[in-house]
């Protein structure tokens, strides 16, 4: 189903979905302001402001997709790049034995389908609608023809890129040197800062994930993850149910710092956290 961008059902626009439209009306720029940090506690030197893609990027109509709906795979590779408009969309890429990893989870306003942009299919995802999900879409010559028009697209999408491509290359790092229970711990803490939503008594409501989900995004099993779940919900750390998963983030991190002796940073490195307090229960 195709709409307008304004057509009603779009849902309630986040705080900043709202501004970004305010802003692009005014034509004026938008650039997050929060300075990345890396597993070890370093920061990246000099701090660059980040580009926003959306900025230079032409208005399309929206796509809904329900939930449990697939958007694409190996069998309907991904044409272009897509933005979550709303909802939350799994991107996992499938194993030799059947089973799947899951790269990231993506919500509002998050990029996602990069890997078409290389013009080949050896890179086989899968994108799964984890919520009714609203996605704007451009193929990979309206981004070619953009970036010629708007050279700071390239510089925005690049800029994307490396953080994500820093992202990983912690994940990386967690699973080489941390064991299980602190890779779960770690993952709920991502969560927190890009999906959850602060609540009146400090803690963070993230959706609904279930253990599924979780396991294949740590790379365990769901009966280890629901083990370490019940095992953190006993210590007082977090509560969940099929309505979501309650995390009190402090505490958990503290339980992190004392478990592997790091300095854990709160909150998270991601451009879009909560740390800009935009997104409450």
């Amino acid at each position: 189903m195709i709409r307008g961008t304004t057509g009603k059902g779009a849902g309630t626009p986040s705080k900043s979905a709202a501004k970004r439209r305010w802003l692009m009306a005014r034509g004026e720029s938008f650039c997050f302001g929060e300075k990345p940090t890396m597993l070890n506690g370093a920061k990246p030197h000099p701090f660059k402001e980040m580009e926003d893609a959306l900025m230079y990027l032409p208005r399309k109509g929206v796509t809904d997709y329900r939930k449990g709906q697939l958007i694409f795979d190996e069998h309907q590779p991904s044409r272009g790049l897509h933005l979550v408009v709303q909802g939350r969309v799994k991107v996992t890429i499938p194993l030799d034995d059947g089973s799947q990893t899951v790269v990231d989870i993506f919500t509002t306003d998050d990029f996602f389908g990069e890997s078409s942009l290389l013009g080949s299919s050896q890179y086989s995802e899968r994108a799964v609608a984890l919520d009714n999900v609203t996605l704007m879409s451009w193929t990979n010559a309206e981004i070619e023809e953009q970036v010629e028009r708007q050279p700071r697209l390239g510089v925005a999408l690049l800029q994307m890129l490396v953080k994500r491509g820093l992202d990983y290359q912690e994940r990386l790092q967690s699973f080489a040197l941390d064991k299980t229970p602190e890779r779960v711990v770690r993952s709920l803490l991502r969560f927190a800062d890009r999906l959850g939503a602060r609540t009146e008594d400090g803690s963070i409501k993230i959706p609904p994930l279930t253990h599924q989900v979780i396991s294949e995004y740590v790379g365990t099993s769901r009966e280890i993850v629901t083990f370490q779940m019940n095992h953190l919900r006993q210590k007082g750390f977090l509560r969940y149910s099929r309505k979501g998963i309650q995390v009190y983030a402090e505490a958990l991190k503290e339980h992190l710092q004392t478990e592997t002796g790091q300095n854990i940073p709160w909150p998270g490195n991601d451009e879009r956290s909560l740390s800009a307090g935009e997104r409450r229960a």
